[in-house]
């Protein structure tokens, strides 16, 4: 708290009002690192606490202030672990890949290095990208049903489509729509777009040239006597950082399969079988899963999602749809088939949280920094990896409780 005492007169001015808590660079012409600080000191000031490890952060708050947060005053360190290489083989990653697991979770490393070993020794990952398109719901309020409806006929029409796409085009330069389609519910319409986004997620990028799109289509449809305007340009039909169905049967970002044979004998190893895993999984994750009303039909993924986005500089919210995902096992000839669909990983290897100097450090120790990938094969490739991971984690998972070793795990680990 000693830096406190230096800004005394500053802190008078902050609790009078005189200066603004968040425009600190601007009133007193100070880099975002040092009003980091004075904020950071300000508070401790006020409220009678210490912050030192929050405001002495390994982070350039001059490259993240407004592009990754607002109003600074630190960050939070979480322990970052190495879970292992896995061996992936897919239409974009192809090789062994360096894993990074950020967590506050005991166990969570440990258990997935086990799964990812099995995986490997087994001969590996083969996965596949389905489907890429992050997606955004425009939502356009008209006067009537018969004005909706002259709208949404066009929207869905193959002329629609174009018009749209050649003014989606007009406003980003490394994005290209894929498909629209629109919804109506009586005298408002869902008009839904996709869209490919390079190296990025993209989700501002298609937010931005979505209602520029729209705001274009309905300027037209002025000129012929329809009145209308966006209400939102995100109606909630995208879907974004909730469950929806649309995005488990549409996807939204990356869809992603892949699948794994474990052998008899590293099973047993671990005292299971395939017969048990299958059993397990069919009764927890598909039976269980669906008595409950849940769309994740898996034992643990956002475990998995949550550790690597936050590792490698994703949007962490978007585990919620990203989660949603099948997992299926079956025993053949005394091996265990296993193979996981993800819908909506929702995910980048350039801009938002990936340039941050740790998490961007982290991309590039895979090889998939995305600085000046226009083809996005960099965000694909960590797609592919990223299911990779969430099979090798539910098959641990699996493993352990099919031979009822899992209290006994998280104890041997808590102990130590």
């Amino acid at each position: 708290m000693r830096d406190s005492y230096k800004y005394q007169e500053l802190f008078k001015k902050l609790d009078n009002g005189d200066v603004k808590l968040y425009n600190i660079e601007a009133d007193l012409g100070v880099d975002s690192n040092e009003a980091t600080l004075i904020r950071a000191s300000y508070l401790e000031s006020k409220f009678h606490a210490s912050l030192d490890h929050i405001k002495n952060p390994n982070v350039d708050f001059s490259k993240a202030i407004n592009s990754n947060i607002e109003n600074s005053v630190g960050a939070i360190t979480l322990p970052l672990g190495y879970a292992g290489a896995i061996k992936v083989s897919g239409l974009y990653a192809s090789g062994e890949y360096p894993i990074l697991i950020a967590t506050t979770e005991g166990k969570l490393v440990a258990g997935l290095s086990r799964g990812i070993s099995t995986i490997s020794k087994s001969g590996g990952v083969s996965t596949r990208v389905l489907s890429d398109g992050m997606a955004r719901d425009v939502m356009v309020s008209t006067e009537s049903v018969n004005d909706a409806f002259e709208i949404y006929q066009f929207v869905n029409s193959r002329e629609g489509i174009d018009f749209l796409k050649s003014k989606f085009k007009e406003k980003t330069a490394h994005g290209d729509l894929l498909s629209v389609k629109c919804y109506q519910i009586g005298k408002i319409l869902h008009i839904r777009f996709k869209a490919f986004t390079g190296a990025a997620m993209g989700m501002n990028m298609v937010t931005i040239a979505a209602e520029y799109s729209s705001e274009q289509l309905l300027s037209m449809f002025e000129g012929k006597g329809i009145k209308a305007k966006i209400l939102s340009e995100s109606g909630n039909m995208c879907t974004d950082k909730k469950p929806s169905a649309i995005d488990f049967i549409e996807g939204r970002g990356v869809s992603v399969t892949a699948e794994a044979v474990i052998k008899k004998e590293l099973l047993e190893k671990a005292r299971s079988s395939a017969r048990d895993v299958e059993r397990l999984n069919r009764l927890k994750s598909l039976e269980g899963s669906a008595m409950a009303g849940s769309s994740g039909f898996n034992a643990q993924v956002a475990n998995i999602l949550a550790g690597m986005y936050a590792a490698y500089g994703q949007d962490i919210a978007q585990i919620v749809e990203g989660s949603q995902s099948i997992v299926e096992a079956e025993e053949s000839n005394g091996d265990l088939y296993i193979s996981i669909l993800l819908p909506s990983l929702e995910v980048g290897t350039y801009g938002g949280g990936t340039r941050l100097d740790a998490q961007k450090e982290a991309l590039k120790l895979l090889g998939l920094y995305g600085e000046g990938d226009l083809t996005g094969s960099s965000r694909l490739a960590f797609a592919e990896i990223v299911a990779s991971v969430a099979l090798a984690g539910e098959l641990n998972l699996l493993i352990i409780e099919s031979s009822h070793e899992l209290s006994k795990s998280h104890g041997e680990l808590n102990r130590k």
